[in-house]
């Protein structure tokens, strides 16, 4: 009996669907950085089909489903990123291009679960929200060690020769109301929110950090991997003792400006 209940424990914090998801969404990413983006492609609509096609035949609970879908949307992502001529886009249209993107299509998902909410009460329900507002912001400041952390792991060039107040400027706006918003909606608002309606809060941080963490392989970097599912567990957690997505926010934002804008000056 303590052992039925034991592995039943252990089933909930290694959920199979889950797992599965978070498995093949490392290795389309893998395929994208390092074999073929055309197969890395391929492998994302079959996923996405797949999915889909399984919620659609097999006798999937409400609370599973909807994390499975929040989850999809990173596919879709995954193929309109690598499918789209985003070389047409000017080089500072790039990230309020793709991010706007990302933010479209967290919004109509989120519309289509709460048909009934109007825009302020979705952005409530999301956690963006005007309680404790100072103190929310104020955990911004964690993101400066961990810019800095960061930045020794990634080592990125200076994106001007010499320090720029107004490319600076830019960065905050790009890493606040783009980057930070739009990552933060999908991985702690969604995907972490779903999944706590059948998980505990607990696995649910684990899960939405690893996730977090896969879909930034990009870098091809293990050290900055170990470094975003850290990230990921600290802005889960935040958000989860909270209810407020500003604080992950502050973080992500201060923390990617340090990396870009401040530390390949200051290093």
């Amino acid at each position: 009996m303590l052992l039925g209940q034991t592995g039943k424990r252990w089933l909930r914090v290694l959920h199979p669907a889950v797992a599965a998801a978070a498995l093949t969404l490392f290795i389309i990413e893998y395929f994208l950085v390092y074999v073929s983006e055309a197969i890395g492609i391929l492998f994302a609509l079959a996923a996405a089909l797949i999915i889909y096609g399984l919620i659609s035949v097999l006798n999937v609970s409400d609370a599973l489903s909807n994390a499975l879908e929040d989850i999809s949307i990173l596919l879709i992502y995954i193929m309109l990123m690598a499918g789209l001529p985003w070389f047409y886009l000017s080089q500072s249209l790039l990230i309020p291009g793709v991010y706007s993107l990302v933010m479209a299509l967290c919004f109509w998902r989120e519309s289509a679960k709460n048909p009934a909410m109007g825009v302020k009460e979705l952005f409530s329900h999301l956690g963006i929200r005007r309680g404790n507002l100072v103190r929310n912001c104020l955990m911004g400041l964690a993101g400066v060690p961990m810019g800095a952390v960061e930045y020794f792991i990634l080592r990125p060039p200076p994106p001007t020769p010499h320090f720029d107040p107004l490319h600076l400027l830019q960065s905050i706006v790009y890493m606040l109301f783009f980057v930070a918003l739009g990552e933060e909606i999908l991985f702690r608002a969604m995907i972490q929110r779903s999944l706590t309606a059948f998980m505990t809060p607990g696995s649910s941080v684990f899960w939405s950090a690893l996730i977090f963490a896969v879909m930034h392989t990009v870098w091809r970097s293990i050290p900055e991997l170990f470094f975003v599912f850290a990230a990921g567990l600290l802005l889960g957690a935040i958000y989860h003792k909270t209810g407020s997505l500003v604080g992950p926010i502050a973080i992500h934002a201060v923390n990617n400006v340090m990396l870009i804008a401040v530390m390949p000056y200051l290093a």
